[in-house]
């Protein structure tokens, strides 16, 4: 049985969720608000130059592959989205797309960001 590879893990990646408010018609207006959703331990590494043109990515930016453990420090089920607000180590990232379970496991989830320069 496959287990989740805790030692790689020495990162604190931070998921802030944004929610907006809403007029009575529910359209969104007005300044997001970030609420902490979860903490997760990963471990990230950059993404090569041939995978950026493989993909057919600007190879200029810098775009990381973060491996992720499949629960929150609380032992949670976690997710997030790209208009979420993600730190890693104290440096702020977008992802890109939604993490995906990389051996259909549930051992390693595994998920695109680059560095949020807004």
């Amino acid at each position: 049985m496959a287990t989740t590879p805790w030692h790689l893990f020495r990162s604190d990646l931070t998921i802030y969720s944004n929610v907006w408010s809403a007029n009575a018609g529910g359209t969104p207006q007005g300044n997001s608000a970030a609420t902490l959703t979860a903490t997760v331990r990963c471990w990230m590494q950059p993404v090569s130059a041939g995978d950026g043109l493989v993909y057919g990515r600007d190879t200029t930016t810098q775009v990381y592959d973060v491996f992720c453990a499949p629960t929150d420090t609380t032992g949670a089920a976690w997710d997030c989205s790209p208009r979420d607000r993600i730190l890693i180590d104290g440096t702020r990232y977008r992802a890109m797309g939604k993490p995906r379970d990389m051996v259909s496991l549930g051992v390693v989830k595994v998920m695109q960001v680059e560095v949020d320069t807004n």
